[in-house]
C-alpha cells in the first residue's frame, strides 16, 4: 500500500510538472528525442538485490559518482532509486550498468523529463 501511495504521489508531480501553457508547437524539425543540454530527467529504477542499509548507501554512491546526476535517493524499503540526472552528460544505460556493475538487478526504468526554467522540456 505504501508502494502504491507514493507512486500516485509520484504520478502527481509528474503531471505537475509537464504541465505547460499553451504554446505554437508547429515546428517538426527535430521530432527525435535527443538529450538537451539543459534537461533534466528523473530516473525511477526497480532495484532487486537490496537487503540492507548498506546496499542502500552503494547504490546511492555509485550513482551520484556519475558525471550528470545531480542526486539520488534509494529506498530499500520501495526497492526504488529516484535519480535526478542530466541525459545530455549521462544516460539511463550509465545508470544502469553502474547499478549492475555493483550486483544489483534493475528490474524497469521509468523517466520523467522535467521542464527547464524557460519552459522547454526537450522533447
Amino acid at each position: 500500500m505504501k508502494k502504491l501511495s507514493f507512486l500516485f504521489i509520484l504520478a502527481l508531480l509528474a503531471v505537475a510538472c509537464n504541465t505547460t501553457t499553451t504554446t505554437d508547437q508547429t515546428s517538426t524539425e527535430n521530432t527525435e528525442a535527443t538529450p538537451v543540454e539543459g534537461v533534466i530527467e528523473v530516473a525511477i529504477i526497480n532495484v532487486s538485490g537490496m537487503s540492507c542499509g548498506g546496499c542502500e548507501k552503494t547504490i546511492t554512491t555509485v550513482l551520484t559518482e556519475l558525471e550528470g546526476v545531480e542526486d539520488a535517493k534509494v529506498s530499500l524499503e520501495y526497492e526504488q532509486a529516484k535519480v535526478k540526472f542530466e541525459p545530455a552528460k549521462v544516460s539511463v544505460d550509465d545508470l544502469k550498468a553502474a547499478i549492475e556493475a555493483k550486483g544489483y538487478g534493475v528490474e524497469s526504468i521509468e523517466i520523467i523529463t522535467m521542464e527547464t526554467p524557460g519552459g522547454e522540456t526537450g522533447e
